[in-house]
C-alpha cells in the first residue's frame, strides 16, 4: 500500500492523537466486554443446545429427554453441532462488539507490515522536512 504524501500541521496530530485515544479507549472497553460474552447453540434437531464462554471453550451442554432414543454416533452430532454453532454465535457477538466488518478483518503481519512502511514514510516525511526547515533558517538572515 502506498502511503500519501503526508502534508500535516500540529493541529492534525493533535486530533489524529485524540482519535487515537478514544479509539484506544473504546478498544479497552470492548476487551473488557469480550471477557463477558457467552455464545448459545443448538443442533439443527433442537435436541441439544451448548454454551461456550468468551474463549469458545464449552461451559455446559443440555440435552432433550428425547436424545435416549439416538444411537452414539447421533449423539455425537448434536453435540457438535450444537457447540459449533455456540461458538459461531460467540464469535459474531465479538465481532459486532467491536464493529469491525469482516471484509476489514487483517492479520496481524499484515498490521505490522503496514505499520513499518507509515513509521518509514514518516520518518522520511519528518526528516525531509526538517532538512527544509534547516535550509530556510540558514537563507533567512534575520534568524542568526
Amino acid at each position: 500500500m502506498a502511503w500519501p504524501v503526508m502534508d500535516y500541521t500540529e493541529d492534525d496530530v493533535d486530533k489524529l492523537l485524540r482519535d487515537n485515544e478514544r479509539e484506544l479507549n473504546r478498544l479497552a472497553a470492548a476487551a473488557a466486554e469480550l471477557q463477558l460474552i457467552t455464545g448459545k447453540g443448538e443442533s439443527r434437531s433442537g435436541l441439544t443446545t451448548a454454551v461456550v464462554n468468551a474463549d469458545g471453550m464449552l461451559q455446559s451442554v443440555d440435552f432433550s429427554p428425547r436424545v435416549l432414543r439416538l444411537d452414539i454416533r447421533a449423539l455425537a452430532e448434536e453435540v457438535v453441532q450444537a457447540v459449533r454453532q455456540a461458538q459461531e454465535d460467540q464469535g459474531r457477538q465479538a465481532q459486532e462488539l467491536l464493529a469491525v466488518p469482516p471484509s476489514q478483518v487483517v492479520g496481524l503481519e499484515e498490521i505490522q507490515r503496514q505499520f513499518a512502511e507509515f513509521q518509514d514514510m514518516f520518518g522520511a516525511e519528518t526528516a525531509e522536512r526538517n532538512d527544509r526547515l534547516r535550509r530556510l533558517r540558514e537563507r533567512d538572515p534575520r534568524d542568526g
